[in-house]
């Protein structure tokens, strides 16, 4: 991706990031009757600002194809040249009601041929981003080269560029995720690990929080693991493992599924196909 493409993705997540701030602000968080294709209950929220995003993407003129978590089917503009747009449109939304921080999830890839139906297609990743809704409405951006930190100034209507983000070797905090009692011995063994090393708990319920203050305290590891009740874990690789391991490497950390392979390697089956996680600074992802 050139830095004008860059540029246009950029400005078009910082436009369609306040759009949704605004709406959060001014919207109520009311499950619907409907379910995702996952299976997970709809918030109205859920319906609106999925919608605002994804026609936002499809007026992009650089982009030929669009899939949201919260769609069964991916959307084509036609034409093959140019990039593939996916996005979990309000991650964490299970916790927007209590007024936790939530987010945009967006993994921006290399378009061919066969689409989203590519099995390969973290290896086409060219950005990682993801917006945060919160006391602060913030944006963070991957490309190949580095991690950006954008900050919206809401009284002065303008984007400020804060710097880069990148992480050290260690890091202090730990968020593990999924439910206590379908954790496996082994898993439970890993954990304590880093709590016995004085490690702190660290863990929201929203994905995208919890990735951000990895990022923030340059260091620490998030976990997903595969469960009892998930046997390939909850998360979904094309919304939200690929762009976000896409971005923990970027910024110096490793990115594994729960067998020690690197996450942006393995193979997508399905547009809605999920994963482990491990997502970590290095000395964290060594013990993994």
């Amino acid at each position: 991706m050139d830095r004008m493409a860059e540029g246009l993705f950029v400005e078009a997540l910082q436009n369609v990031g306040v759009e949704v701030y605004k709406t959060l602000k001014t919207s109520d968080a009311q499950y619907t009757n409907q379910l995702n294709p996952t299976a997970d209950m709809q918030l109205d929220l859920d319906v609106k600002v999925d919608t605002l995003i994804f026609e936002a993407c499809l007026r992009l003129e650089h982009v030929v194809g669009v899939m949201s978590e919260e769609r069964s089917e991916a959307h084509y503009k036609g034409g093959q040249q140019g990039f593939l747009v996916a996005f979990d449109p309000l991650d964490g939304s299970s916790v927007v009601g209590a007024n936790f921080l939530v987010g945009s999830i967006f993994g921006i890839y290399a378009s061919t041929p066969e689409g989203f139906a590519n099995k390969q297609i973290a290896k086409n990743l060219v950005m990682g981003a993801y917006l945060l809704y919160g006391a602060k409405l913030e944006l963070v951006v991957a490309t190949q080269t580095q991690v950006v930190h954008y900050l919206y100034h809401e009284a002065q209507g303008t984007w400020v560029n804060k710097g880069t983000m990148h992480l050290q070797d260690r890091g202090k905090s730990i968020a593990p995720g999924g439910s206590w009692q379908y954790f496996s011995p082994e898993y439970r063994a890993f954990l304590d690990r880093f709590f016995a090393q004085g490690y702190r708990l660290r863990y929201s319920g929203s994905m995208v929080a919890d990735v951000h203050h990895l990022l923030h305290k340059e260091g620490g590891i998030f976990c997903y693991p595969a469960t009892q009740d998930a046997p390939k874990g909850k998360l979904r690789k094309l919304f939200e493992v690929y762009p976000l391991a896409f971005m923990v490497e970027r910024a110096g950390g490793n990115a594994l599924d729960g067998h020690g392979k690197r996450l942006l390697e393995t193979e997508l089956e399905s547009l809605h196909d999920k994963s482990s996680c491990f997502l970590g600074s290095k000395v964290e992802m060594q013990t993994l």
